[in-house]
């Protein structure tokens, strides 16, 4: 079915907006956009890319606060006729007002606007050059900003918002005290478009903030006509709803009639549950709820899948401002895979969607940077955090029991051995771009270390970093995760081992039993020899071994270098390496994937019922899951609050006295301004630790990378994740002050 309301609909990039007026879709006027009347019901498309053949489009419909059941039904249900001549290509999107996604917010910059009435009620344009009328207008949020008209009297005012009088010709901007700088410049954003737009431009805007003298602050209530300063109350909720488990993610097969019947499956999720006959909800705690429809499913059951989302609702007892997607097979987003364990969509091998940030292998050839990536292998991560190429010098402290050995001397000759049991800090020294000092500390966790050792270790990296101050990042390296900037120091002698100190250091394995057998299985993995190959130890069983990898076992009388079908001539050259340096001389058998003689599998405990390959799992999961930028504020009491920006997030989102969350997946980059309050700083392990526990995602405080990076010191791989980078945008910067006075120099014209 085709409607003519949309049949130039997604022609070229951009956004086009249609209002519900008797059931019918209404073109909206470009002047408009931006402003929703709480009565109305809205469908937005945004069209991105460059030509027809790579045009995506997301449709939302936006259901006002007062909107009638008529309005919402016919928006869930046009957004659908809309896909259909969009050829089924397009991600639906619920947003209802208040609660809006980042990504639709992200749309209307610097803020949207919610205006009263709808389209009976015939307050469908904009008064301009208003006069004598007061409002009182809202701004909640801090990145994402939302406008609202409350009643003008002081009941209205709290201490964490921002509110803007608008009387006769004067406009006051009552600033919220500790206010990010991006968020003063937004709000006086706000201000100025509200003088030119609804006064003709001859308003005169006063800014009320923490540094305006009394008389000022008087001025702003007498204006108001009620109140006082002190009488401002505090704000400080956030509107939650209950879920099963609060960080917990959820996958449901859909059985629906008259009654919804959900069967619940098991994790980890996998591609491969998913039939295109039927339909599932997955329920995630940050991202909301997605309806994904199969291809085989009725029509119309996909036109009318918002009937099944409010049954859902009902039966979960969620608010209706929960936010919701659906996605149809074969057009899923990248938030929706990123709850999957795997996610068929690298191929056979080599996938041009890879990024070369991913991998470090900068070049313009895709099947060269997806060929490293197969290389690289499945343990090395944040692959383009390269400060330099290793060449720096280091330190090293071993802390266990509490105790620190600096074992600086041993690690600069011969193997380089990391104990799963214990910590390390590395103080890397390197020379920066311009010239000068520049550190990374490193933190490197044993899979197996103590809790108390872990402290003494973060207690450690605290005191070096204050010791330090200026040009460092912090990096805390999980076992398993090691960088390949942190593997590059260890020019390729890098061993990590089973025991530890409770075993005095001596050979051991999985079993307890190396000093009767001799048996050890070490995985070696990397991209190149004397650069960042690795052996690590691993338990002594078949099914460890992976078929894009180099294993050497050392038995009671012989060694097999036992090689994956798909594995490279630079894991068998760093084997021999290992074999060189680590392993006493016995004879060396080399092994072929499925030629191994029954010695070989008899020192395993038997042969596998088959080999697998899980290289693949991983690549997948980091092309699937969505970069975001989150801005992060610390109230005066310690509550933690996060706010995502929207997806084209930039530098200039970056405030100069925040602290900020570049997710990239695996790994997390905090990155901190220079103007950042000192207790915002002091609770960086807390913010982080709170992030990661609360987005439901299989990664825990444990098992993430966190790399802390501050203003002006930023790694190249951070810089590429944003559009551009200007290293001096913040030196040219107009400042607040600036801009107040810029305020006053035009209200005296």
């Amino acid at each position: 079915m085709e409607h003519p309301a949309f049949a130039d609909a997604g022609a070229s990039p951009g956004i086009e907006i249609w209002g519900i007026e008797a059931f019918e879709p209404v073109a909206v006027d470009t002047k408009m956009y931006g402003k929703f009347f709480n009565g109305d019901s809205y469908i937005i498309l945004k069209t991105t890319g460059t030509g027809n053949s790579t045009l995506t489009y997301d449709a939302h419909f936006w259901l006002g606060s007062k909107t009638t059941q008529d309005k919402k039904g016919a928006a869930a249900i046009l957004t659908v006729t809309l896909d259909d001549m969009l050829s089924g290509r397009a991600v639906h999107h619920r947003e209802i007002q208040g609660h809006e996604s980042s990504q639709f917010l992200g749309y209307f910059q610097p803020a949207i606007r919610y205006l009263e009435g709808g389209s009976e009620s015939g307050f469908n344009q904009v008064e301009i050059n208003a006069g004598a009328e007061k409002r009182l207008l809202k701004l909640s949020g801090c990145e994402n900003m939302r406008i609202e008209e409350v009643p003008a009297e002081d009941t209205s005012l709290t201490k964490n918002h921002c509110f803007i009088l608008e009387n006769e010709h004067d406009i006051f901007v009552l600033m919220p005290e500790g206010a990010k700088a991006t968020q003063r410049r937004k709000i006086i954003s706000v201000a100025n478009n509200l003088r030119d737009e609804y006064h003709n431009g001859r308003a005169t805007i006063e800014i009320i903030d923490e540094f305006s003298s009394d008389e000022d602050w008087d001025l702003f209530f007498e204006s108001l006509g009620s109140g006082s300063r002190d009488s401002m109350s505090d704000d400080d909720t956030s509107l939650t709803y209950t879920r099963e488990d609060i960080s917990a993610v959820f996958l449901y097969r859909v059985l629906f009639g008259d009654e919804l019947d959900l069967i619940s499956l098991s994790k980890p999720y996998q591609q491969s549950q998913l039939s295109s006959s039927e339909v599932y909800i997955l329920d995630t705690p940050c991202s909301g709820v997605y309806v994904w429809l199969g291809n085989d499913v009725e029509a119309e059951t996909k036109k009318n899948y918002n009937d099944i989302v409010q049954k859902y609702f009902g039966m979960k007892d969620y608010p209706d401002w929960v936010h919701v997607t659906r996605v149809a097979e074969g057009m899923e987003v990248s938030n929706f895979k990123q709850y999957f364990h795997n996610w068929d969509s690298v191929g056979d091998g080599a996938n041009s969607r890879l990024s070369e940030t991913d991998f470090a292998v900068y070049s313009a050839d895709a099947d060269e940077s997806a060929a490293a990536a197969k290389r690289i292998g499945k343990s090395a991560a944040v692959r383009g955090y390269m400060p330099d190429h290793g060449e720096g010098s280091f330190t090293v402290t071993r802390i266990v029991d509490g105790e620190k050995e600096d074992l600086t001397e041993e690690f600069q000759s011969g193997v380089s051995k990391l104990y799963q049991t214990e910590t390390y800090v590395f103080k890397y020294q390197y020379a920066d771009e311009g010239g000068d000092d520049a550190f990374v500390l490193y933190w490197w966790i044993g899979s197996q270390a103590s809790a108390d050792d872990k402290a003494a270790a973060k207690e450690l990296v605290s005191e070096l970093e204050a010791e330090i101050e200026g040009n460092v990042d912090v990096v805390k390296i999980p076992q398993g995760k090691e960088t390949k900037h942190f593997l590059n120091i260890f020019k390729g002698a890098l061993m990590i081992l089973f025991g530890g100190k409770e075993t005095e250091y001596k050979p051991v394995n999985s079993n307890n039993s190396y000093d009767d057998d001799n048996i050890r299985l070490f995985r070696v993995e990397g991209t190149e020899p004397g650069v960042d190959m690795r052996a690590v130890q691993v338990a002594e069983k078949a099914d460890v071994l992976e078929d894009d990898d180099v294993f050497v076992l050392e038995t009671l009388e012989k060694v097999f270098v036992w090689s994956g079908k798909e594995s490279n001539s630079e894991e068998h050259e760093a084997a021999t390496e290992f074999l060189s340096k680590a392993v006493k001389e016995k004879e060396v058998v080399a092994v072929e994937q499925g030629d191994e003689p029954d010695e070989f599998w008899e020192a395993l405990g038997g042969a596998p019922e088959e080999t697998r390959s899980g290289w693949k799992q991983v690549i997948s999961r980091r092309v699937t899951t969505p970069v975001t930028l989150t801005a992060v504020t610390v109230s005066i009491t310690g509550k933690v609050q996060f706010e995502e920006l929207p997806p084209d997030f930039t530098q200039q989102d970056l405030s100069d006295d925040g602290v900020y969350i570049l997710d990239a997946g695996e790994e997390l980059y905090f990155w901190q301004g220079k103007n950042t309050p000192e207790r915002v700083k002091a609770a960086r392990e807390n913010i982080i630790k709170e992030y990661i526990e609360d987005d439901g995602l299989d990664r825990t405080v444990d098992s993430a990378i966190s790399v802390v990076v501050k203003q002006g010191k930023e790694p190249t791989v951070f810089k590429k994740l944003f559009p551009e980078w200007d290293a001096d945008m913040w030196d040219n910067q107009t400042s607040y002050d600036d801009m107040k006075n810029e305020i006053k120099a035009a209200n005296s014209k």
